[in-house]
């Protein structure tokens, strides 16, 4: 747990609101979240708005401090899950009937399109995950809204896991986060990472995912959903097998069984043709564009070391060597 006046200020490297008026807060968060009605309660002379931001992909990590008490009424939230982690203060959150009390040591999920209500002590800092609903249900595979409880407390293992991730990421962001944005593919990967997590990690205790009434995908085909977006957003460095089935939410022989039934060889086949495709599609744009870099380099970027071994896989499955494709004539490579 941060010390409130170190809460508040996580992700100062990306301000988006700072504000002494009500009104204009209002205004402000609602255009990020759900318009609401906001109130303010007991002594409003501390009221110092501070909400930082920052995007991955479409999803967004917040932190949001009022810095007096307030009540919060969006009604009906818009379309996107809003995943909330007191870093100091407590919150009271009323959600589809349902109501909990929040702090440091319990983490709540708001689902979208459902009627909330929330009040926040003068000290409440929240570090807030938003995620739109389609993205979620993409990586839950569900083809119904998943079973997810209000309230879950970090001291269950699979909470902690989640919670602490998420505090690192924001924290590494902080920090080095203009070396992150250089590389979307990174931004993709840590947003990859979050809401896979929040899949695997994050749904009711004893409910699988995809499996509230009405069904939803077979179980292998989220396996194996996950475990090719997880791929895809790794595609610079090689995986393990268990790191996949890890984020798949499987065995990793399960997970091998999956692969094949759907007509891959393996699960690492599939991650190293994936891998060899992008390094190809690489070496076509430096061809294309005119850009300075070797092979070595783009063999790099995706993770091959042994540069006799990427040769002889990238003849045998685009039947030319690397030092062809970089060497084409502009018109071949477009």
């Amino acid at each position: 747990m941060l010390a409130p006046a170190t809460s508040c200020r996580l992700l100062d490297s990306y301000p988006l609101i700072r504000s002494r008026s009500a009104e204009e807060a209002r205004q402000r968060v609602g255009d990020v979240f759900s318009p609401h009605r906001l109130a303010l309660r007991g002594d409003t002379r501390g009221l110092n708005v501070r909400h930082n931001r920052v995007a991955l992909g479409q999803s967004a990590i917040n932190v949001l401090h009022y810095g007096a008490e307030v009540e919060i009424d969006p009604g009906e939230r818009g379309d996107f899950y809003l995943v909330q982690l007191p870093l100091a203060g407590r919150a009271q959150l009323c959600s589809d009937g349902e109501e909990a009390a929040v702090d440091a040591s319990v983490l709540s999920v708001l689902r979208p399109r459902v009627a909330s209500r929330m009040r926040w002590s003068s000290d409440c800092t929240m570090l807030l995950l938003q995620a739109p609903s389609h993205l979620v249900h993409g990586h839950i595979g569900a083809g119904t809204p998943p079973r997810m409880a209000l309230a879950r407390r970090r001291r269950d293992p699979e909470v902690g896991a989640w919670c602490q991730a998420m505090l690192d990421l924001a924290r590494n962001l902080d920090c080095f986060g203009a070396q992150w944005q250089a590389h979307p593919s990174a931004i993709a990967a840590i947003e990859g990472f979050l809401l896979t997590a929040f899949s695997c990690l994050l749904l009711e205790p004893g409910a699988a995912p995809g499996d509230a009434p009405g069904g939803g995908a077979p179980v292998e085909v989220r396996s194996l959903r996950r475990a090719k977006d997880y791929i895809h957003a790794h595609l610079d460095r090689p995986l393990s097998l268990a790191e996949i089935a890890r984020q798949a939410c499987v065995s990793p022989r399960t997970l091998e069984l999956v692969f094949k039934r759907h007509g891959e060889a393996s699960p690492l086949a599939y991650a190293r043709r994936q891998r060899l495709q992008a390094a190809h599609a690489a070496l076509r744009a430096v061809a294309r564009e005119g850009r300075s870099a070797s092979v070595t380099d783009v063999a790099l970027a995706h993770g091959f070391v042994h540069m006799g071994r990427f040769s002889a896989q990238y003849r045998a499955q685009f039947g030319c060597l690397p030092s062809q494709t970089l060497n084409a004539p502009a018109a071949l490579a477009a």
